[in-house]
């Protein structure tokens, strides 16, 4: 299991950095107010530089950044968004230790801890210390064609193989630890963190897996065989997948953002990464309160 560690007076957060989703309703007045309570707490705050042309702020009056001077310069970074805003935001601070708050203003949101209403007590317990750091891993993934390194990438959610909407179907040869497990044709094959086990796996019929747990998940997509099922191996294993395809069109697939093209015997190659990312949270909220919010939505 992942070390969680226990922040509070261990962490000062004097400089936080603040990071919208410029795409959402209501954007603006939610920003708007964040800049009025950093402002009214006295946090020296600084504005990535997207949200605050979204924001219409401009540099004399305000700490505009890129992400390369939040790495430098913050504490914390604060995300209004949804879950694939904080996938976005978390790839630029992975390895930094720069923790991490999503405030959720998407649907479901398992990465985000906090709903808008709470922001203002949200930073009133940052600036306190009642809050602790939650490490969560990540994958580390190359694609080796003819021994050749033609991609890498490392992802907080998964890592997906799929084929294009019209194409046949994949067949893979997945091997672990070197040892061939299973031969199999489908649409394609997702490996994903525990973190990543409640986006697209779970919708693929994988398993729920507490995110502070140390595992690899490996779940096919609509495979074309019953006695494939969806599998769990240890944080030490190394997983190799190698494709075949008959000139079907595929793609490799990290965090649903950076893709590859993949070729007939192509190697992906997967295994834990050294490389974390650190997010606040608050000891009220666990994952399984969260789990049984958020898998309700909708029903009465």
């Amino acid at each position: 299991m992942l070390k969680i560690f226990a922040k509070g007076g261990d962490w000062i957060i004097d400089k936080i950095g603040l990071v919208i989703n410029t795409d959402k309703n209501g954007v603006v007045n939610v920003g708007k107010k964040a800049l009025e309570l950093f402002k009214k707490k006295n946090i020296t705050h600084y504005i990535e530089e997207d949200s605050a042309q979204k924001l219409n702020l401009n540099k004399k009056n305000y700490k505009i950044a890129d992400y390369n001077r939040l790495r430098k310069e913050v504490d914390a970074v604060i995300l209004f968004g949804g879950d694939g805003t904080f996938l976005h935001t978390a790839h630029h601070f992975i390895g930094t230790d720069i923790p991490l708050l999503g405030v959720n203003l998407g649907s479901l949101g398992f990465m985000t801890e906090i709903e808008v209403k709470q922001f203002e007590s949200a930073l009133d317990r940052i600036i306190s210390g009642d809050y602790y750091i939650e490490k969560r891993m990540m994958l580390e993934s190359k694609v080796k064609r003819k021994d050749r390194e033609v991609f890498h990438s490392i992802s907080l959610n998964d890592i997906v193989i799929n084929r294009d909407a019209n194409s046949k179907l994949i067949d893979f040869n997945l091997y672990i630890n070197n040892e061939i497990v299973n031969s199999y044709n489908g649409d394609g094959l997702i490996i994903s963190t525990p973190t990543g086990s409640t986006a697209y796996s779970l919708s693929a019929g994988g398993p729920i897996i507490n995110p502070t747990t140390e595992a690899i998940l490996i779940t096919p997509i609509c495979p074309h065989s019953l006695h494939v099922r969806p599998m769990v191996i240890g944080p030490w294993e190394k997983v190799k997948v190698v494709v075949s395809a008959n000139k079907t069109q595929m793609k490799v697939t990290s965090d649903g953002h950076y893709d590859y093209g993949l070729k007939d015997e192509d190697e992906l190659l997967i295994e834990k990464s050294n490389k974390t990312i650190s997010m606040i949270k608050f000891p009220e909220k666990s994952f399984y309160s969260t789990l049984r919010k958020k898998m309700r939505v909708g029903l009465s």
